[in-house]
């Protein structure tokens, strides 16, 4: 429960109690049940790496770095996907703003609009040609790179 709480404060969510039912154990395996993890594993080498790796994992200072790591990837996520929001609020409100902009614009002089809608598509259009023109170029680069 700690681990779970302390990884939810470092993420920034909110914590809230459980009830009892939810945290308590998990109910045990009957004998008629087979369980995967005491099965006899064939390959013995196998068998020494996991039962390393498990006193590895019990280590204080391996479970904390273990905690840390989950915490950080957690944060890591948790930044993605603000930043992933902030990008998708910022081209809204440049549209927004374009749009505003735009319609101000053919108001206050239509002529003028027309010249920035003309000189908007030859941007466009510009940076379409060259960017097909760029792509040629680079897969002939790869071609004398690997060739």
């Amino acid at each position: 429960m700690t681990k779970l709480t302390s990884l939810l404060l470092a993420a920034g969510l909110a914590v809230t109690a459980l009830p009892s039912s939810l945290l308590a154990a998990p109910p045990t395996r009957s004998a008629a049940e087979p369980a995967a993890e005491t099965e006899p594993v064939a390959d013995p080498d196998q068998a020494k790496l996991s039962a390393a790796k498990r006193k590895v994992l019990a280590l204080p200072d391996i479970a904390s770095a273990q905690q840390q790591a989950k915490a950080d990837r957690a944060m890591a996520s948790k930044a993605s996907a603000e930043y992933k929001q902030a990008r998708t609020k910022a081209a809204e409100s440049e549209t927004a703003y374009r749009k505003a902009f735009d319609e101000a614009l053919a108001k206050e002089d239509p002529a003028a609009a027309e010249i920035q809608k003309k000189q908007r598509e030859a941007f466009r259009e510009k940076m379409l040609k060259a960017r097909s023109e760029k792509k040629p170029a680079a897969a002939k680069e790869r071609a004398d790179d690997e060739g």
